[in-house]
């Protein structure tokens, strides 16, 4: 397999996206903190960031992220924002949808979403997705994806949790191109549609009980739906709430408990 990542085999599956300015590290802390740099420094344009290892990755709640050379794909894209920033998770949402896509059509392999910003296969997390408003005279967006695409020893605290799609033969290039893409048509989507059916389609939490972690405070619910703009509809002791901050774990007999 031909599978040499650089600016230049990016640029090459990127084919017609040629506004898009690409900024290609064999190694750096994290693309998301790179995106930041470059918005701190004034630059407000789509943009690439890509990196074949970071030392540094992050999740949501300031979690790492293992991110291993050859075995990763590891992106963030900056993209100026429409208008003032509101919630994240319709954002987020689309963001795991199009990886979605992207993993399907150059894999063949199927994940399911956990809310909110999880991928996974086999009840093991394939994928993390870091969404990150950013102000300033112009607002933007930075959306971070990290995916475990071959097969990878994991840390031992990972055990049990984290998983890979298996995939050894799909160029890197080729699945970051194909999740860009994604990702450009739904920020330019009039409607939450283009997505919003395939997000509930491939939920693993609609319909199974969970635990949610809000608060500081633990409780158990039943995950019902996913809302119009990617929140999810639970019903707990307290009635039928929605949700739009926190996080869950899915309680199911046939996979592992995961907070991550």
């Amino acid at each position: 397999m031909n599978d040499i990542l650089s600016e230049a085999t990016l640029r090459a599956a990127l084919g017609d996206c040629k506004h898009l300015k690409i900024v290609f590290y064999p190694v750096c802390g994290s693309t998301n903190l790179e995106a930041k740099k470059l918005f701190a420094d004034g630059f407000c344009k789509p943009t690439l960031i890509v990196a074949k290892e970071q030392t540094a990755g992050r999740g949501r709640q300031g979690r790492a992220f293992y991110s291993p050379a050859e075995s990763g794909v590891y992106f963030t894209l900056l993209h100026p924002a429409q208008g003032s920033l509101g919630s994240l998770v319709p954002l987020t949402a689309a963001a795991a949808v199009a990886v979605m896509r992207a993993i399907r059509d150059c894999t063949g392999r199927q994940t399911q979403i956990k809310w909110v910003n999880d991928l996974t296969i086999g009840g093991r997390k394939v994928c993390g997705i870091l969404s990150e408003g950013l102000t300033g005279e112009q607002n933007a967006l930075a959306i971070g994806v990290g995916i475990n695409l071959r097969p990878a020893k994991f840390p031992p605290e990972l055990a049990g949790i984290a998983g890979s799609v298996g995939d050894t033969d799909t160029p890197r290039s080729t699945l970051i191109a194909a999740a860009v893409r994604n990702l450009l048509s739904f920020l330019n989507a009039p409607t939450h549609r283009e997505w919003l059916d395939d997000y509930r389609k491939t939920s693993c939490v609609i319909g199974h009980e969970i635990l949610i972690l809000q608060n500081r405070e633990t409780r158990a619910a039943k995950a019902l739906d996913v809302g119009d703009d990617g929140e999810l509809i639970v019903q707990t002791g307290r009635g039928i709430e929605t949700l739009r901050t926190g996080e869950i774990t899915v309680r199911m007999a046939d996979q592992p408990t995961n907070s991550e």
